[in-house]
């Protein structure tokens, strides 16, 4: 069996590592940002120097391309494997990076093994998945998928600048040209000319829409971003599909009053009545669904908001998440109960549906694959539902599309601390090589 390199997986993660926006901890390397462009170039280099013909899109989404071992076969519909490039602010360094490494990784172990693919095969990096210019998570994706086309660009503005999407992205391909670039930043010479575009040849964002045809598969990996593999000492998870979220804002209306002078009994506090509700709803998610939802009131607001009144109002986020429908309809339900019972004793309650999405479920074939893979390496693994989003989400849409998670050391993600192993990249790299020759070798996908 083909056996993947921890040497060159560490020294990508190691080197992108450094290349960073100046912040408090960690790594930051946000879209569009001149140390996101040196950290592409820096990826680029790696896949010319691996042999991989270089496509990048008009938005920034990077591709390297390994060809089929037949020329027969090079309109074939192509298997895509990768993950993201950016980053959030104070970041770690495995966050969406690992999966285009461990992707440029299987391509390599490919191309060692002298047993050429079927299909062509497309390592790809996702630009702006994080979010953190625009606000709009997996945009990168949602350009490939067709959800947003060019008007776009003119609809988002970066908060702290406000520059609009268009004139942010006008910046950055500024930063494509050589003339901008210092001699050691140019990809070598002796691999320009395998590069599927000349960096002045102008793209459009209509050519940033992958054909669904063209596509066969898609497979990412990620850290899970969570503690469950670890704590269960699992090699890999297999991902059955990203959690069903409800985001609802509560506000409860009871009667302000003077902190020292009404009588525990006559008030209408209406603080104490949105804890209650978040009590009565943490501890029901927890006994009745630990391990397949999460709740979380991560903001809480109480007006007037001074020490010595009593809060007249109190207002409260939830963020609901499950990988089942039904588990997601059973904690709205709960969230009505508790309200009516509130209501019951005096208070007003107003539920906002803020957003809504059902679960987004895995391909079933690709996730038997990676289980199949994992089992034939002697690992362990296990299903395991992402509560998080990622590039995969939106992939799901188009084409038939697996995830494969490697443990998180102590859970932590969007984190300076955050690290996966060189072992664990061994083994997540090695499940996802078999994974991509089982894709290729499946005639009915």
């Amino acid at each position: 069996m083909q056996q993947a390199d921890i040497q060159f997986i560490t020294d990508m993660i190691t080197t992108l590592a450094g290349i960073s926006e100046s912040c408090a901890a960690g790594v930051q390397r946000r879209s569009y940002t001149a140390e996101y462009r040196k950290g592409v170039d820096y990826v680029k280099e790696k896949m010319l120097m691996e042999g991989l013909e270089v496509h990048e899109d008009a938005l920034g989404n990077l591709f390297g391309r390994l060809a089929p071992g037949d020329s027969g076969n090079i309109n074939l519909p192509a298997i895509y494997s990768g993950s993201h490039l950016d980053t959030v602010k104070c970041a770690g360094a495995y966050d969406g990076i690992a999966g285009v490494i461990c992707a440029l990784e299987a391509a390599r172990m490919i191309q060692r093994s002298g047993k050429p693919l079927r299909h062509p095969y497309m390592v790809f990096g996702t630009i702006e998945e994080e979010g953190t210019r625009f606000g709009q998570v997996v945009l990168g994706s949602k350009f490939m998928a067709g959800v947003f086309d060019e008007s776009a660009l003119d609809l988002f503005q970066d908060p702290e600048t406000g520059r609009t999407f268009r004139q942010v992205l006008d910046d950055y391909q500024a930063l494509s040209q050589p003339e901008r670039r210092r001699p050691e930043e140019d990809i070598s010479a002796s691999c320009q000319d395998r590069s599927l575009e000349e960096e002045s040849q102008t793209l459009t964002i209509k050519e940033s829409r992958l054909n669904p045809e063209k596509v066969k598969a898609f497979v990412e990996l990620h850290g899970e971003q969570g503690a469950v593999l670890e704590h269960e000492n699992c090699d890999i998870g297999v991902v059955n599909c990203v959690a069903g979220i409800i985001w609802m804002e509560i506000t409860i209306s009871g009667m302000a009053g003077h902190s020292g002078t009404v009588p525990m009994k006559l008030r209408r506090d209406a603080g104490v009545a949105g804890a209650e509700m978040i009590l009565d709803l943490n501890h029901y998610v927890t006994d009745n669904y630990s391990g397949r939802a999460t709740l979380t009131a991560g903001r809480f607001l109480l007006d007037p908001g001074s020490a010595n009144c009593i809060p007249g109002k109190s207002t409260f986020s939830l963020d609901i998440r499950s990988g089942d429908r039904e588990i997601l309809r059973r904690i709205s339900t709960r969230v009505e109960e508790c309200a009516a019972r509130i209501r019951a004793r005096g208070y007003g309650v107003d539920i906002n549906i803020l957003s809504q999405r059902d679960p987004i479920i895995f391909d079933e074939s690709i996730r038997g694959m990676i289980g199949e893979s994992a089992d034939k390496r002697g690992l362990s693994y296990r299903p395991i539902d992402s509560g998080a989003g990622h590039d995969s989400m939106v992939f799901a849409a188009m084409r038939p599309t697996g995830m494969i998670f490697l443990p998180n050391r102590d859970g932590l993600s969007h984190h300076p601390d955050e690290y996966i192993s060189p072992e664990n990249l061994k083994k997540g790299a090695e499940v996802l090589y078999d994974t991509i020759r089982r894709i290729d070798e499946t005639e009915d996908m």
